[in-house]
C-alpha cells in the first residue's frame, strides 16, 4: 500500500516539475532536411528561455564534414508581448556518402537541468535537390574549390610538366597558415585568430578539422557564409587566399595555449603539359576556365593532400595580483558603470527596480553582477541580465545590464549606496574603477496591499479571467499538486499509524539503528557515481563523457561532504574535507582534479586522450574518500 501511494507522489512531482519546465525548450533543426551530395545543410541547437546556459554539446556528426561551426547565436523575439530569448549553436555541413541519416540528440544543460534536444534527418541524394544554390554557406566547393568565378588571378601552376614531381609542386603552391594578431596577452584581453588557405592551384577542398581553441572564449569574426578571396603576396609571390576561419578569442587562464590545428582535405587537379602541347586550342579554354574544357582522364592527374597550419602559440599573462582590487570579478578592458530606479518615490505597497549598466569594450561577455550593499528596511533579490554587445569589433563593445528587483518593508528615506566596479585595463597595465551616485528614494506608507494593475480589456471580465487563468497556468497546477500531495501524506500517515496499531513489535535500539547506518554506508561505497561517465568513457563520447564524470563526482561530493549543491564551492570544499578529517593532500589533489575537468567541460573541444587519465583519477579519489565516513549534520 504504502509503495503504490510513493509511487503516486513521484509521478505527481514529476508532472509538476516538468509542467514548470514546460517553458525551457531545447531544440535540433536541419536546414535544408533533403540535399544533394555535393550541397550543404546547416544544424542548429537552440536552448530557449534559458535564464543561463551552462553548456551545449554538439551529437556525433559522424557522417558529415563539418565546414563550419560551431558558431554561437544568440537573442530574442517577441510574439505577441511575450519576449523569448535564445542561445544557439550553428554547424555548417557537407555530407561523406549517399543516404538517409539521423543526426542523435544533442546534450545542454541550462538553470541547472539536462536537456535532451530531438533527433533529425537528413537525406542526401546522389543528384542536386534543388533546395540550394551552389554550396550556400560554404568557402569551399565541390567542382571548383571555392565555388567562386574564375580567379582575378590565373596561374599555370595547375599544369604539371615533364619529370616534376606532384607532390612537390602541391607543397610548394598550396598551404594553410594560422596566425594571431600578438603573442603575449593578458588573461581575459583579446587575441585575433587568422586562418587562411594559400593556393595556386585547382583543387576540392574540405575543412576536415577546426582549430580546437581550447583554453579560450571563442566569438567568430566571419559569417559562415562569407565565401569572398583575395589575391595576396606572401614571401614574394601572389596567391589566391581564402579565410578559413578568423575569430577573437578570450583566454580563459594563464600559460602557453596552443590554438590547435585547422586540417583542410585536397583533391588536387593537374593537367599533363603533354597533353596541350598536343591541343594547343584548350589551351585558353582552361586559362578562362577549367572546368568547362574538355579534358579526357589520361590528360589528368589527380593527388589528394590533407594541409594543416604550423601550430599557433599565445603566452597568457596572469593578471597582477600588485594593487589588485578586494572587488574585481574578472573584468579586462575598459569600462563604465550607471545605476538606475525607475522612480524615486515608492509605497510600501510597490516593488521597485534597480537596473545596473555597465558598458565600454572587453570581456563583457564574462562580466558578472556587481554586489549591492541594501540599506535595512529594503530586500534586494537575484538580478536578471540582458546585454546589447556588438561582437564585430575587437574587443567586444556595447553594455550589460543587471536587473535588481527589490521591495521596501517600512516607509523612510532610504539611500542606496553608491557601487564601485574595478576592471584591468590592458592598455595601460593596471587596475582602475569607476563608480555610480548613490541614489536617494522615499517610501511611503502602503495600503496593505499590492496595487492592482487594470488592463484595458477589463470591460470583458470573462475573457480576462481565462486569460489570467491560462497565463498562470504554472502556478495553478503547482497548488493543485501541492494539495494533492498533502492529502496523499495525510492518508499515508493514517495508513502507517494503523500499521504499527497492529504490529506488536517495538522500536530497534540504538545500536540497531547505528549498525543500519553502517550497512547502508557500506552499500553506498559499492555504487559507482561515476557508472555514466564509464559508459561513456566506452563510447569515446568526449563531451559527454566530461558533463558526467563532472556531475558524478560533485554529486558525490556533495553527499559525502555533506554540501549543499548551491552551496558547492571551492571554500565549503576545503573546510568540510578538513572537518572529516580528510589529509590535506588529497584535499589539493581533489581541487585540482575538480579544476581541470571543468577546464575540459569549458572548453569548445574536449580532449579526448585525457579522458582514460582523468577518469582513473576521479575513481582513485572516491575510493579513498570512502574510506572516510560521511559527515553528519
Amino acid at each position: 500500500m504504502r509503495s503504490t501511494l510513493q509511487k503516486i507522489i513521484l509521478l505527481i512531482l514529476l508532472f509538476a516539475a516538468g509542467d514548470a519546465n514546460a517553458q525551457l525548450k531545447f531544440n535540433a533543426t536541419v536546414s535544408p532536411s533533403q540535399i544533394g551530395k555535393d550541397e550543404f545543410t546547416q544544424l542548429k541547437l537552440m536552448v530557449e528561455n534559458a535564464t543561463e546556459v551552462q553548456q551545449i554539446v554538439p551529437p556525433s556528426l559522424k557522417n558529415f564534414i563539418i565546414v563550419s561551426g560551431p558558431n554561437q547565436e544568440s537573442g530574442m523575439t517577441m510574439i505577441n508581448g511575450a519576449v523569448k530569448r535564445y542561445i544557439a549553436l550553428n554547424f555548417l555541413l557537407k555530407p561523406k556518402a549517399v543516404g538517409n541519416f539521423t543526426i542523435p540528440p544533442a546534450l545542454a544543460k541550462a538553470d541547472g537541468i539536462d536537456l535532451k534536444s530531438n533527433p533529425v534527418k537528413v537525406k542526401v541524394t546522389a543528384n542536386s535537390s534543388g533546395s540550394t544554390s551552389g554550396p550556400v554557406n560554404s568557402p569551399f566547393s565541390s567542382t571548383d574549390p571555392f565555388a567562386e568565378p574564375a580567379p582575378r588571378s590565373s596561374y599555370k601552376d595547375f599544369i604539371l610538366r615533364k619529370g616534376e614531381n606532384a607532390v612537390d609542386k602541391i607543397n610548394k603552391n598550396m598551404f594553410v597558415r594560422g596566425w594571431v594578431d600578438k603573442n603575449s596577452c593578458y588573461v581575459g584581453e583579446p587575441v585575433v585568430a587568422t586562418f587562411k588557405l594559400y593556393t595556386r592551384l585547382k583543387s576540392e577542398s574540405n575543412m576536415i578539422k577546426n582549430p580546437s581553441f581550447n583554453g579560450f572564449s571563442v566569438i567568430d569574426l566571419q559569417q559562415p557564409n562569407d565565401m569572398s578571396y583575395r589575391v595576396e603576396e606572401y614571401e614574394g609571390r601572389e596567391y589566391n587566399v581564402y579565410t578559413i576561419r578568423r575569430a577573437q578569442l578570450y583566454p580563459l587562464l594563464p600559460g602557453k595555449l596552443d590554438l590547435g590545428i585547422a586540417e583542410i582535405e585536397n583533391n588536387v587537379q593537374f593537367i599533363k603539359a603533354a597533353y596541350i602541347d598536343q591541343q594547343r586550342s584548350l589551351y585558353n579554354d582552361l586559362f578562362r576556365d577549367f572546368t568547362d574544357a574538355t579534358i579526357p582522364p589520361e590528360g589528368m592527374e589527380f593527388h589528394k593532400v590533407s594541409l594543416y597550419n604550423k601550430p599557433v602559440f599565445v603566452t597568457v599573462n596572469p593578471l597582477p595580483e600588485i594593487s589588485k582590487p578586494e572587488n574585481f570579478k574578472g573584468a579586462v578592458g575598459s569600462f563604465e558603470i550607471q545605476a538606475k530606479v525607475e522612480k524615486n518615490n515608492f509605497s510600501t505597497d510597490d516593488a521597485g527596480k534597480l537596473a545596473i549598466i555597465i558598458s565600454g569594450s572587453g570581456n563583457l561577455q564574462m562580466v558578472n553582477a556587481p554586489e549591492i550593499k541594501w540599506p535595512d528596511g529594503i530586500e534586494g533579490f537575484d538580478s536578471q541580465a540582458s546585454d546589447d554587445l556588438f561582437k564585430g569589433t575587437v574587443p567586444v563593445s556595447g553594455r550589460k545590464i543587471f536587473e535588481f528587483p527589490f521591495t521596501m518593508s517600512k516607509p523612510g528615506r532610504y539611500t542606496i549606496p553608491a557601487l564601485s566596479f574595478s576592471y584591468f585595463d590592458n592598455a595601460a597595465g593596471v587596475y582602475k574603477a569607476t563608480s555610480t551616485q548613490s541614489i536617494e528614494i522615499t517610501v511611503t506608507k502602503g495600503t496593505g496591499r499590492p496595487k492592482k494593475i487594470i488592463a484595458e480589456t477589463d470591460s470583458k471580465p470573462e475573457k480576462n479571467f481565462l486569460a489570467k487563468f491560462f497565463s498562470n497556468r504554472l502556478r495553478v497546477v503547482s497548488v493543485i499538486a501541492v494539495l494533492i500531495i498533502i492529502g496523499l501524506i495525510i492518508w499515508l500517515k493514517r495508513d502507517v499509524r494503523y500499521e504499527k496499531r497492529n504490529k506488536e513489535s517495538i522500536a530497534q535500539p540504538d545500536d540497531d539503528k547505528a549498525e543500519a547506518e553502517k550497512i547502508d554506508e557500506l552499500l553506498e561505497t559499492r555504487v559507482n557515481p561515476l557508472e555514466k561517465a564509464e559508459e561513456f568513457l566506452y563510447n569515446e563520447d568526449g563531451p559527454a563523457f566530461y558533463m558526467a564524470l563532472n556531475d558524478g563526482l560533485k554529486n558525490f561530493l556533495a553527499k559525502k561532504l555533506s554540501i549543499h549543491p548551491e552551496a558547492f564551492n571551492k571554500k565549503n570544499i576545503t573546510e568540510q574535507a578538513d572537518a572529516a578529517g580528510i589529509s590535506n593532500e588529497t584535499s589539493v589533489q581533489m581541487q585540482e582534479l575538480i579544476d581541470g575537468i571543468e577546464f575540459q567541460l569549458y572548453t569548445p573541444f574536449a580532449e579526448k586522450e585525457k579522458m582514460k587519465e582523468m577518469y582513473d583519477r576521479a575513481n582513485d579519489l572516491v575510493q579513498l574518500l570512502n574510506t572516510y565516513r560521511t559527515i553528519q549534520q
